[in-house]
């Protein structure tokens, strides 16, 4: 979440809420247990109709750069919602 809020305040971003749910998939590998893939769900909350494609790719590049996402072997899948609300 602070890198999605360090690059949407660089972007100059308007949004009024974002939340991310998270699953993921346990399996026994090998005789150990590991996260094989990880499910994220990021919702960004907008004013502005025109900004839903651009809010998409400002979280895409803040998953892109987040240190964890970076530091996890497993799979991360993104489910990306923008909703706009006045």
């Amino acid at each position: 979440m602070t890198t999605f809020l360090a690059i949407a305040e660089h972007s100059k971003l308007e949004f009024s809420a974002f939340s991310c749910k998270s699953s993921g998939i346990l399996e026994n590998v090998e005789g150990k247990f590991l996260m094989t893939e990880i499910v994220l769900k990021p919702t960004v909350f907008i004013k502005n109709e025109k900004d839903v494609e651009r809010a998409k790719r400002i979280v895409e590049k803040s998953e892109a750069a987040c240190l964890i996402s970076n530091s996890i072997k497993s799979n991360i899948t993104m489910k990306i919602e923008v909703l706009v609300r006045s």
